[in-house]
């Protein structure tokens, strides 16, 4: 199999690979423009994504059709390189491409793609045509899920960020320390390790996610700080049974989190920003601090780097497993299997109902693929830990390690993080600048962007029926904006 170069009928310059060609032997660039004037659009693209175009004739035609779109290459052969420079962004075809797709262009440029492939290039490269589309229907199908979660999801979003920011009444920051963090999740893993980590409690600090609570409390251990995202009812059911427990232990909650909304005026806070979004812009306006975290489709992956953020040790992962278990899918005990079980009955049995959960969960697949494409230099310092636990899947980068590492990685004289209260406005005054943001954003274009992207992606797309769409749109946010006057009175 060999790349061959000739030169058209025209003068320019031609190729086959393994005999096909690749290029007309005629007139290249007149079969490229062809090529781009043939292209079906129903909508107006941010980004133009052609799989390998050889010497890439067709990119000075689809900068003239697509002004205003970035035109992307997706290469499945090397030896086209020299032409790489003519397009805004250059894939290499591998396992990895959706992934790359997807942390390049994100999920709302995903879905405003418009994905095409050289013809020719099909023929000629068969099974690295397969295999980029392959991928390519991954990120799309990613892109869609986490589109249609944020519109499903932003309403409630927002609702916990104005409810936080107008009753929270104590706030307070991590000043970074040395010793090793531990952070517990609640993946049947994080059972292994708890006798280990009530041997060596007094040398880590240990961060929980709410869904561990129920098992550190079960064993005795306590947190020195819990963490939770996830804007959901779960996350506000695992703290539900804890509010004695959360009343001594701060909470680093995003301000988009869930929560029970009693603690606000019993706990301290260590209020969690994004740096992006509606969310944030309210914390800022309501003159709360905040300590930064990055957005992550897991709580998990928040919690690794908020941990890496606080100290100068190693930071080590309990309970990480990121697979179905063949049992119970949580350590035990779990707030979520209490609640569950109380359906249990003779026709629909506790088993059935854990069967059900063995299966591969889309979720999980996100989640483990997230962690195992993290490059070296972002876990250089982070470890999955546990005693001798059989994980069904490596994480990558993110290597495992037992309590023997864990214990040579103590510092001898740690030095925990350590809490620091901060100033906030008294309620009054931030339930009135609260109103105020909401008067002032809840018409604009970044918050419909923001609060309903599914339906702004639609309605932008939109041809015939864009004037029903906004209608719509305009609709949705008016029966948010009633519930937020209502959680504002």
């Amino acid at each position: 199999m060999a790349l061959t170069f000739l030169i058209a009928k025209n003068g320019s310059t031609a190729c086959s690979f393994d005999g096909v060609l690749l290029h007309s032997k005629y007139n290249p660039e007149q079969e490229s423009e062809r090529f781009v004037e043939s292209l079906a659009v129903s909508f107006i693209p941010h980004y133009v994504v052609v799989t390998e175009p050889a010497l890439s004739y067709c990119a000075k035609f689809l900068r003239q059709r697509f002004p205003h779109a970035r035109i992307c290459a997706i290469r499945y052969d090397k030896s086209f390189a020299a032409s790489d420079n003519l397009w805004d962004i250059v894939f290499n075809a591998s396992n990895n491409l959706s992934n790359e797709l997807f942390n390049t262009l994100g999920e709302e440029g995903i879905c405003s793609t418009l994905f095409t492939s050289w013809k020719a290039s099909e023929r000629a490269y068969t099974l690295q045509h397969e295999n980029a589309w392959h991928e390519i229907k991954k990120a799309l199908e990613k892109s869609r899920d986490v589109l249609f979660t944020r519109s499903y999801f932003s309403s409630r979003w927002i609702l916990n960020a104005i409810s936080f920011c107008t009753r929270v009444r104590h706030a307070a920051s991590l000043k970074k320390g040395t010793c090793p963090v531990v952070v517990a999740a609640s993946g049947p893993s994080l059972e292994s390790a708890l006798p280990y980590l009530k041997k060596f409690r007094a040398s880590f600090f240990l961060i929980a996610v709410s869904s561990a609570l129920s098992v550190l409390a079960a064993h005795n251990i306590a947190p020195d700080i819990c963490i939770s995202t996830d804007g959901g009812f779960y996350a506000r059911a695992h703290m539900l049974q804890f509010n004695t427990l959360l009343k001594k232990v701060p909470i680093a909650l995003a301000s988009e989190a869930a929560c029970v909304r009693s603690l606000f005026t019993t706990s301290c806070f260590i209020p969690l920003s994004y740096g992006d979004g509606i969310s944030s812009a309210l914390l800022e306006r309501c003159n709360i601090p905040a300590m930064h975290a990055e957005r992550n489709g897991t709580v998990s992956g928040t919690a690794m780097q908020f941990a890496q953020n606080i100290t100068d040790a190693p930071v080590f992962l309990c309970g990480l497993d990121m697979a179905p278990a063949p049992a119970f899918q949580h350590a035990q005990p779990n707030m979520l299997e209490q609640s569950a079980s109380s359906c249990d009955s003779r026709i629909s049995p506790k088993e059935t109902r854990i069967n059900a959960a063995r299966f591969s969960s889309k979720s999980l697949e996100l989640y483990r693929a997230w962690f195992q494409s993290l490059p070296d230099e972002c876990v250089k310092n982070a470890f999955r830990l546990s005693q001798h636990f059989h994980y069904a899947h490596e994480l990558g980068a993110l290597h495992d390690v037992d309590f023997a590492f864990f214990e040579k990685a103590r510092c001898p004289s740690p030095v925990m993080p350590r809490l620091t209260m901060q100033h906030i406005p008294c309620v009054e005054q931030r339930m009135s600048v609260a109103k105020s943001f909401i008067k002032e954003y809840a018409h604009s274009d970044a918050w419909l962007h923001e609060i309903f992207p599914a339906e702004y992606i639609a309605w932008q797309h939109a041809d015939n029926e864009k004037e029903r769409k906004w209608e719509q749109l305009q609709q949705k946010n008016e029966t948010l904006i009633a519930k937020i006057e209502r959680l504002l009175k």
